[in-house]
């Protein structure tokens, strides 16, 4: 009997991954991989993406989406998960928390979670009209933890290559500053004496410590990003080590230069190569290998209001993100074997925090946050675009008085339940310079959802349509 299902089991192994296969060939499948850092609004994209495509037929508005507004769209619903050892997206939870009394964003992402999506269409191009009427697009999206994203340039450094970026970074005089009660305990720390475990643990905590200080004070490139959301490995040993300083590190040295081996250094070397090799390499080969499409969502607004200190460093991390990723042109071989991501969007999430008019803007600063790494990418032949949305809208635009002229305000709700209407400010147009910090006169609020009010249509949004045209729409022709 075991042997039977066991046998059933592998079949139907065989069998999806048959179907993939196959779906590739026939261009009939996507891969999608939604990212972005924390707090960007992965949770609530995904939520609101699955819920515009399953009601796109009846209650969504999406006009820019050519299948949909070319009457062509059949139907969408969900299938089996396509990962049977990955978690399933919690998509009823997502609905459940934006329809409470009050609405509640839902909780962010802890994990790796997938979705899939069957979308059933009228075929409008004659080469797929002479096989069959309707097709089948089968759209797989992954939704990932931002700070395990940042890890994956680590697979390119040793340990003392890592020591030495961490404490370069630590110029920052207010990440130094954070950062005393670990260089204090570092400071006691005997290299030449016998690796203590539980002084490793300390210690490790201690830097745990650091990177969620530095990440409560608006700092985006945190490293390494499991020790800040670890997942399964709570108090495993693999999230315990630490980077020695520059001293330490050529003590080690110079003893190593006269034949003494340093027991520290040696376990705190072999752990970083163990995160390397157990954590970061087999999340990278069992999901970032396999995408075609990528969204990355990018929070410009809350680290506008973080400072200058947050928007520097989400600009290095999300330019440190996109060399992670393998880009490229697919052909039919490509796409069986070995995909590339040919299509790539970047989103400033969170739209509906700012006026109308100032939304353009914000397209313009994400662009040139990305200049350089854009440039490379398009070189590579990868199709890119830039926008600004909002998954799911949250507040009014109405209009007063300041200073004698009229202008455009926002009305909605914080999320301490006050109503407000005000003028956030102007977004600036491009990456600001060290004095515009100085002057800045902006307030991006955060508001909370807005009751829905009929449970079977989709949520309100902004340009959510042109982002599944760019993602989807050749792919339902």
């Amino acid at each position: 009997m075991l042997s039977k299902i066991t046998q059933n089991s592998s079949v139907q192994r065989f069998q999806d991954q048959a179907k993939v296969l196959g779906n590739r060939l026939m261009d009939h499948h996507v891969s999608l991989a939604v990212t972005g850092l924390s707090k960007s609004g992965k949770t609530a994209f995904i939520t609101s993406l699955v819920n515009q495509l399953l009601n796109a037929r009846e209650s969504s508005d999406l006009p820019f989406f050519s299948v949909v507004s070319e009457n062509r769209l059949i139907g969408v619903k969900r299938d089996v998960q396509p990962d049977v050892t990955v978690a399933r997206f919690a998509y009823e939870q997502g609905l459940e928390s934006l329809n409470s009394e009050p609405p509640k964003w839902p909780e962010s992402t802890s994990g790796v979670s997938q979705v899939r999506l069957l979308i059933k269409y009228r075929n409008q191009s004659r080469l797929r009209r002479l096989v069959s009427e309707y097709s089948t697009l089968t759209l797989d999206i992954t939704d990932y933890p931002g700070e395990w994203l940042l890890d994956l340039p680590l697979l390119e450094l040793d340990y003392v290559q890592w020591c030495q970026n961490f404490w370069d970074d630590l110029h920052d005089p207010t990440k130094s500053s954070l950062a005393e009660d670990f260089k204090s305990e570092l400071n006691n720390l005997d290299l030449t004496g016998t690796a203590d475990e539980m002084q490793i643990q300390h210690i490790s905590n201690l830097f745990t410590q650091f990177l969620h200080e530095c990440k409560a004070q608006g700092y985006q490139l945190i490293q390494p990003g499991r020790f800040v959301l670890p997942g399964e490995l709570v108090g495993a040993p693999v999230l315990q080590f630490f980077p020695l300083n520059p001293a330490q590190l050529k003590l080690a040295s110079d003893n190593q230069a006269n034949g003494e081996n340093s027991e520290l250094l040696d376990l705190l070397s072999s752990r970083f190569e163990q995160y390397q090799k157990k954590v970061i390499r087999p999340f990278y080969k069992k999901h970032f290998k396999r995408f075609d499409r990528q969204i990355i969502l990018v929070d410009c607004l809350s680290a506008l209001n973080m400072g200058a200190h947050s928007f520097n460093d989400l600009r290095k991390a999300i330019n440190w993100l996109l060399g992670s990723f393998h880009y490229g042109t697919s052909n039919i071989l490509q796409r069986i074997f070995s995909p590339n991501i040919d299509k790539l969007m970047f989103a400033a999430s969170k739209s509906d925090h700012i006026t109308p008019e100032q939304q353009p803007n914000l397209v313009m600063l994400l662009e040139s946050m990305i200049h350089e790494a854009r440039q490379h990418i398009q070189y590579e032949g990868v199709a890119t675009e830039s926008t600004a949305f909002s998954a799911i809208r949250t507040s009014q635009v109405g209009s007063s008085i300041l200073n004698g002229e009229a202008v455009q305000v926002l009305k909605g709700t914080t999320i301490e339940g006050k109503a407000i209407t005000l003028f956030p400010g102007e977004v600036p147009k491009e990456c600001p310079a060290q004095s515009f910090w100085q002057h800045q006169g902006f307030a991006f609020p955060n508001f909370r959802p807005m009751p829905k009010g009929d449970n079977k249509s989709a949520f309100p949004h902004i340009r959510l349509d042109h982002v599944l045209e760019f993602v989807l729409g050749d792919k339902l022709e």
